[in-house]
């Protein structure tokens, strides 16, 4: 008899719990079919859970565990390391909860570098609430960088639309001082890695915006791009990489010129994130690409003006965990079918 496939177990923080993270993370597990396809680990607390249940008028229990490997298919299993949590008080920055949504994120990240748990996804974080003395970084991604091995890249996907980031969360005054010709390089091998093995791209195509307006119109307005983006770009394609630009981000988008691409690299924060989200916002997933565990969360924060009034959409969230568990799924292929070819070779 053939051995039972084992479920993917998926971890989840619990996010602000003032805004909507622990509405749509209640509300997507009250899908059965996602719970008939994965092991659920909410790493928070039980009575702020169950808070959030009677609240929304959602019929779910919780199995509390101790540790993740006692979780049960089928059950939304808990683990509650929280002897005095904060109450919740929809639509409030609270520094308590904060230092909770910190917790939470600690713990799911000390089992997922593990492997006690397959992939992670996490509600949104109110930054300024959770910034302290333990968390001194911009968000998610900078903390889960420095547990998880490898190079993390901001990568934002939808159906058909895919879009990284050369710099993240940094004032704009920043951007240029931190891009150098080495950083291009490396993001683009290491995103074209990611496609190939994350998304079964076998020659993925790669667009790259530029830095400065126009390209920097040929060094008139800066010579930035042809300092730092056309080097990089000609010594990918020199090894194989199918990468074009640097293109104008102004007109790029609107003339649907990245229906092209299977991604486009954009040079900072905005110049990525507008389009996206005016193109996919609210069916966007935010992944953390690069690194040897899987952590994807939904495209939107913690909307605090709307928490607590039962109207927050859970399609980008559900959307998160479904692309988690896909790339899990992906990855795993591709590494047997690597290995199966290395050995064949042998």
């Amino acid at each position: 008899m053939k051995e039972q496939k084992r479920k993917i177990k998926v971890g989840f923080t619990t996010g602000d719990m003032n805004g909507i993270g622990p509405e749509i993370l209640l509300n997507s597990l009250l899908n059965s079919e996602l719970l008939s396809t994965c092991i659920p680990v909410i790493y928070g607390s039980i009575i702020n859970l169950n808070y959030t249940a009677n609240h929304f008028g959602y019929k779910v229990s919780f199995n509390r565990i101790s540790f993740a490997e006692e979780a049960l298919e089928g059950k939304i299993n808990v683990i509650d390391n929280f002897k005095n949590p904060p109450k919740i008080s929809f639509g409030v920055l609270n520094k308590e909860m904060g230092f909770a949504a910190y917790e939470s994120i600690k713990n799911s990240v000390k089992d997922l570098r593990a492997g006690k748990m397959d992939v992670l996804v996490t509600p949104p974080i109110n930054k300024e609430a959770i910034h302290s003395d333990e968390f001194q970084f911009m968000g998610h991604t900078d903390y889960i960088d420095g547990k998880i091995d490898g190079v993390s890249t901001m990568m934002m996907v939808s159906n058909d639309l895919r879009v990284a980031l050369l710099t993240e969360h940094m004032p704009i005054s920043r951007v240029t001082d931190s891009i150098s010709l080495e950083l291009v390089e490396r993001k683009i091998n290491m995103l074209n890695d990611t496609l190939i093995r994350d998304f079964q791209k076998e020659q993925p195509k790669i667009a790259i915006l530029s830095i400065d307006p126009h390209a920097g119109d040929g060094g008139v307005i800066s010579g930035n791009d042809v300092k730092l983006i056309v080097p990089a770009v000609k010594k990918s394609k020199e090894i194989g990489i199918l990468i074009d630009g640097p293109f104008p981000a102004d007109s790029f988008f609107g003339s649907m010129e990245y229906k092209k691409y299977d991604l486009i690299i954009a040079a900072y924060h905005d110049q990525g994130l507008i389009p996206f989200k005016t193109l996919s916002f609210g069916m966007g997933v935010n992944y953390t690409s690069g690194l040897e565990r899987i952590r994807t969360s939904p495209d939107h924060g913690t909307a605090y003006s709307i928490a607590g009034k039962g109207i927050a959409s859970k399609d980008s969230f559900l959307s998160s965990i479904y692309l988690a568990i896909d790339l899990f799924k992906r990855r795993k292929i591709y590494d047997e079918f690597r290995k199966n070819k290395l050995q064949t070779s042998q």
